[in-house]
């Protein structure tokens, strides 16, 4: 029977898929036959005419375990939530889960489970993953941003819920000055209750950052140039001073997005000039002028048309940046590589008994 491990974290968007991903390669190189399950899908959408959970579909791609999609993934929410728990039937939905588990886990070594948006969600239709812990009964690993001290409280009552079954903790996207803090006053205080801290992966701008396709999807641009590659643009600056204030600013950047009114062809021009800026977003559903076009080709920098003002772009930027997922080859390498540098491995597999 495959040993199982349920990935779960406090919060949304912590990280649990690149971690499922560079723990799925680490253990596929020591020669185990890794399988990967997630029961209930929150974020769905259409892909090749087919409802998956895109970060199910995403990690299992990079995962390629040989399953269908529909048994890694068998329950998907496919309208508003409220909706779905009306028309749910629980005692169907968790035979589904069931019989899809049984079928994902065959022949294999270890299954990676992953936990829903938290691991609160689903609990009104008995698929939350304190639910998905009882069913399965596989062990849990934590993952958790350490954003503020009250996450301490909410690993703790997630202890309670879980058991025994909840063993350790990865904290993600720790700032440089947090680990000695985290380090002298989180890890104590999880010890005493019976929870071990395996690793601390550090904020990592790669990770963290958007593909220039992702930032004109999520936006929903259009492209008036095309970028010559897909690269990851790791934060963006807004175009909104005088282009001789705007130069320095820019050099300051690395692999930067200027976000700045389609009517500004001095602040475009003077960022076409710096290497480091690798896309111009511009908003107001404004064109630029040929001269900024032409120049735009030359360089290959992309250039994304945006219909909003520069303040609701900037708004949404946010936004998307907040939930940029481990894809593609330069973020997966990444990833693998800090869970290998940042994650006592040989510990987590003795704990978990792999």
């Amino acid at each position: 029977m495959a040993k199982s491990i349920l990935v779960s974290s406090i919060e949304g968007y912590s990280g649990k898929s690149g971690i499922i991903i560079a723990l799925g390669m680490i253990f596929r190189k020591k020669g185990l036959k890794v399988g990967y399950f997630k029961p209930f899908g929150v974020g769905t959408s259409y892909i090749e005419d087919r409802l998956v959970d895109e970060d199910a579909y995403s990690t299992a791609e990079v995962l390629n375990t040989g399953d269908d999609i529909g048994d890694i993934c068998p329950i998907l929410m496919d309208s508003p939530y409220i909706e779905f728990i009306n028309s749910a039937n629980q005692l169907e939905l968790k035979r589904r889960v069931l019989d899809s588990y049984e079928k994902v886990s065959r022949d294999k070594d270890i299954v990676l489970i992953e936990g829903a948006l938290d691991y609160k969600a689903g609990r009104a239709i008995g698929l939350c993953d304190v639910s998905i812990s009882a069913l399965l009964h596989p062990e849990v690993l934590m993952v958790a941003k350490y954003t503020r001290d009250f996450v301490l409280d909410q690993i703790l009552i997630a202890k309670e819920l879980f058991g025994d079954k909840l063993k350790a903790i990865i904290f993600n996207q720790i700032g440089g000055y947090k680990k000695t803090y985290v380090q002298s006053i989180a890890v104590p205080l999880l010890s005493k209750n019976n929870l071990e801290v395996l690793g601390m992966l550090p904020r990592d701008p790669v990770l963290s950052g958007l593909y220039v396709s992702e930032i004109k999807e999520g936006l929903q641009g259009e492209f008036l140039v095309e970028p010559r590659k897909d690269e990851i643009i790791e934060r963006f600056l807004i175009g909104a001073m005088s282009p001789q204030s705007a130069l320095m600013y820019f050099r300051e950047a690395r692999n930067a997005a200027v976000v700045t009114g389609g009517d500004r062809s001095d602040m475009q021009i003077v960022a076409l000039e710096v290497p480091n800026i690798k896309c111009l977003l511009l908003t107001g559903n404004l064109e630029p002028t040929k001269i900024v076009l032409g120049k735009a080709e030359e360089k290959g920098t992309p250039i994304i048309l945006v219909k909003e003002d520069t303040l609701m772009t900037i708004e949404r930027l946010n936004e998307v940046f907040g939930k940029a997922r481990i894809k593609g080859e330069a973020k997966i390498k990444r990833m693998k590589e800090l869970v290998k540098n940042h994650v006592d491995i040989d510990r987590l597999m003795e704990y978990y008994d792999i």
